[in-house]
């Protein structure tokens, strides 16, 4: 069981939530927490049509078996549109039971700067769908915040680590 799973949601290849996700990952390692990321781009996940689990694609079932054992989630979600992507939302849909009463955190990405209340999506989604608790802060990027494929914004590792000591407490987890 890994104690924090790190989903990155984002399909580009170049994805900026990708790298903020490898930050949080590198605190997480820093504070010798057992941690996972489930990188959407490395997953051939089927859409979600309602039948059962066992009658999905092998990857499918892998994300599952991730979400499952973990015992709580930093959520990498790229806006798009100014909501949750498609790809993420497809995976909350087949992996919600997975997840029920465990606590989240929430880093978005987004395009702009004026696109951090699309996070509030997420975290309506992950309360009614599986009655999980999302803490805050959350953090929030931008384009302003990378550089030729770098975050370069000092103040988003500080970010972090106040979103994973509030994530950790709600485990009761050393931070």
């Amino acid at each position: 069981m890994s104690d924090v799973l790190l989903i990155q949601g984002s399909l580009n290849p170049e994805s900026k939530t990708a790298l903020v996700i490898q930050e949080a990952a590198k605190e997480l390692a820093n504070r010798g927490v057992d941690h996972e990321i489930l990188d959407l781009r490395k997953f051939d996940l089927q859409f979600c049509d309602g039948r059962p689990l066992s009658d999905y694609n092998a990857s499918t079932q892998q994300a599952y078996k991730l979400m499952e054992k973990a015992r709580a989630y930093v959520w990498g979600m790229p806006v798009y549109c100014f909501s949750v992507s498609g790809p993420l939302k497809n995976l909350i849909d087949i992996t919600a039971g997975a997840m029920e009463n465990k606590s989240s955190a929430i880093i978005c990405n987004a395009g702009g700067n004026r696109s951090y209340m699309a996070l509030g999506d997420l975290s309506r989604i992950l309360a009614f769908e599986a009655r999980m608790v999302s803490v805050q802060p959350a953090v929030y990027t931008s384009y302003e915040d990378f550089e030729d494929g770098r975050l370069v914004n000092s103040e988003i590792p500080n970010r972090i680590k106040v979103m994973l000591d509030a994530l950790l407490r709600q485990i009761d987890h050393p931070s």
